[in-house]
């Protein structure tokens, strides 16, 4: 897959929602279609576009593997995601479930073994990118 496709009646919000896990947006409009958001990692595209005369995408269930499972789901709560399962070990490593603030479901997982990223309120990404070969916990590293 290299491609997904969200519909929000509010693409700015939509696209800081998402921003707040690490995704970095670009405003986008192919000829005389919308404008609309994409992110692009690793050749993966995730584009956020307005609702108009399309179907909503609402029953739309989406994953994202994250640096760490247990520092982004307080933020993304903190600015209006609806907590449907608690971060938890499974045995496809920390797992939560959230709603996004359209109401998509959004999976969030952190692979075992993955190196953690510390969340912080002082990037403009919501995360710090060091990391250190053996992980770390919240508040290890200084962003001052």
């Amino acid at each position: 897959m290299n491609l997904a496709v969200l519909r929000s009646p509010n693409i700015d919000r939509a696209s800081e929602f998402y921003s707040e896990m690490g995704l970095l947006f670009t405003k986008h409009r192919h000829g005389s279609g919308p404008e609309h958001y994409a992110s692009c990692v690793n050749g993966f595209i995730f584009e956020i576009y307005p609702l108009s005369k399309h179907p909503p995408t609402i029953g739309t269930r989406i994953g994202f593997s994250v640096d760490d499972v247990d520092s982004i789901v307080p933020m993304l709560v903190a600015i209006g995601a609806e907590l449907i399962s608690q971060p938890a070990d499974s045995e496809w490593g920390r797992r939560a479930v959230i709603k996004d603030l359209d109401g998509h479901i959004v999976e969030l997982l952190t692979p075992p073994g993955r190196d953690r990223i510390v969340a912080s309120d002082k990037t403009s990404t919501g995360v710090i990118t060091e990391t250190h070969s053996d992980g770390m916990n919240v508040g290890d590293a200084n962003r001052e």
